[in-house]
């Protein structure tokens, strides 16, 4: 009975037929909703109909993420990793390919592939990578008398594939394992080895290694197999790797395997600075208005910095860490809470602004500042309600004296401010009405307030 039992899909309802869909934890996936989870979920039969829900919901704010996504780097052939190194994030697809026989094309840009929804991980999320080089072989025969027979020595043809093996802790991601090159690395092993100085000097320009002497690495060169040579260090060519048997049919295999050891080295190097880097600093100063018990509103000026990983960027981070902190501050005034209070809060602040980013899968790292002050029209508004305050706790006693001073004081000031003056005008030479006598002393005739006689000439 159960064998023919129709089933729908616990998302969208629609009808799976008898062979179609996938099998859930506690229901059904049509093959239309399947398409619309990560290309790398394949985890159907542990995943719940909540799970799937969830990461359908996630997806769509994947398409956010992408678009802030800034490329600085890519990786890859076939399948292609593209990196953030700013935001510390990356997205890679399988297959560069549009369709089953597309022709593949180089991705230099996450635009290139952002139809494709590609999943935007944290390089925090990243548990362990490896590289994984697989190593398939088949002999080459020749054809004599009309029949296909082995070359003497035998002709093996050694071709390798490199994959990068990312294993993470995600929601619902637990391993990206991504093929780098695109045609397999075919080596053929045939010629004769050159043990001498000219086979040394090729296999010095074909590999990029220093020369070694051989009379130390003689017997290694009994080794014909490649993959023995390759797999006891996979990230670099090792010394005895001179024993390649060189020709100009396998020079160009071997520059391709070079060439891939150099790019997984680098994705190796890449992966390690990201996961070892500090989560990138949040500057944040924001303009919080603030009702004071005694102050009324005041306008508070927040400054903090805090070091936060997010898909989404900085400017994502700023937008949360700033609409958290203003709320809680909000919710501290309503307590009837002083502003010279709020510093010890500093913790609970910091506490909310840490809730409101894990709930959208921020991971803050630290919050090494954060200060809380009044702006300078509060100040004035502060200093201004005090003096009206002291004003008014004075007694009639207090505020006699108080006068008494202040008149004092300006009074003083005002005596200091007319010496000043004197002694200026007496230093510059400037001659005032009172110094002019009223007749000349010489002539006798009126000055008239002149500084010469207008009748004798003296000078008075």
């Amino acid at each position: 009975m159960a064998l023919f039992e129709k089933k729908t899909c616990s998302i969208c309802s629609a009808k799976i037929g008898l062979l179609g869909g996938h099998k859930l934890s506690d229901g059904n996936l049509c093959k239309d909703c399947a398409k619309k989870l990560s290309p790398w979920f394949s985890d159907y039969a542990s995943a719940s109909t909540a799970s799937i829900q969830a990461q359908l919901a996630d997806r769509e704010e994947n398409k956010k993420r992408l678009s802030v996504f800034k490329t600085t780097k890519c990786f890859g052939e076939f399948g292609s990793i593209v990196i953030d190194e700013n935001a510390r994030v990356f997205a890679a697809i399988d297959d560069s390919a549009t369709s089953l026989f597309g022709e593949r094309k180089e991705i230099t840009d996450i635009s290139q592939i952002i139809d494709r929804n590609p999943d935007v991980v944290r390089f925090d999320q990243v548990i362990d990578v490896d590289i994984d080089i697989v190593q398939t072989q088949r002999e080459e025969k020749k054809t004599d008398n009309g029949q296909q027979v082995s070359y003497n020595p035998k002709h093996i043809l050694y071709m390798y594939v490199f994959y990068a093996v990312i294993k993470l802790n995600h929601p619902y991601i637990s391993t990206i394992r991504l093929q780098l090159n695109n045609d397999a690395v075919q080596i053929p092993n045939e010629g004769e080895r050159l043990r001498n100085k000219i086979g040394l000097r090729l296999a010095e320009y074909l590999l990029d290694l220093p020369i070694r002497d051989v009379r130390k690495t003689a017997k290694i060169y009994s080794n014909n197999s490649l993959k023995d040579v390759l797999t006891r260090n996979p990230y670099a060519m090792p010394d005895y790797s001179y024993g390649f048997k060189c020709s100009l049919r396998n020079r160009e295999g071997i520059q391709r395997y070079g060439y891939y050891l150099l790019m997984t080295q680098e994705i190796l190097e890449t992966v390690k600075q990201m996961q070892t880097a500090d989560a990138p600093a949040v500057q944040l100063q924001a303009v919080v208005p603030y009702t004071d018990p005694d102050c009324g509103v005041l306008d508070l000026v927040l400054t903090c910095t805090l070091c936060a990983e997010s898909e989404l960027g900085a400017d994502y981070v700023k937008t949360i860490a700033q609409t958290a902190l203003t709320q809680e501050i909000q919710a501290i005034a309503a307590e009837r809470c002083s502003y010279r209070d709020l510093s010890a809060q500093a913790a609970r602040l910091r506490q909310a602004c840490g809730i409101a980013l894990n709930a959208r899968n921020i991971h803050l790292t630290a919050f090494p500042t954060l200060q809380i002050e009044p702006g300078k029209d509060a100040l004035q508004k502060i200093e201004l309600l005090e003096k009206r305050k002291a004003w008014a706790a004075m007694t009639p006693e207090d505020y006699a004296k108080r006068l008494a001073e202040t008149q004092k004081q300006a009074e003083a000031a005002l005596g200091q401010t007319t010496q000043e003056k004197t002694a200026v005008k007496q230093e510059s030479g400037v001659v005032t009405a009172r110094s002019i006598p009223r007749f000349c002393p010489n002539c006798g005739s009126p000055t008239n307030g002149a500084r010469f006689c207008s009748n004798c000439g003296s000078k008075l």
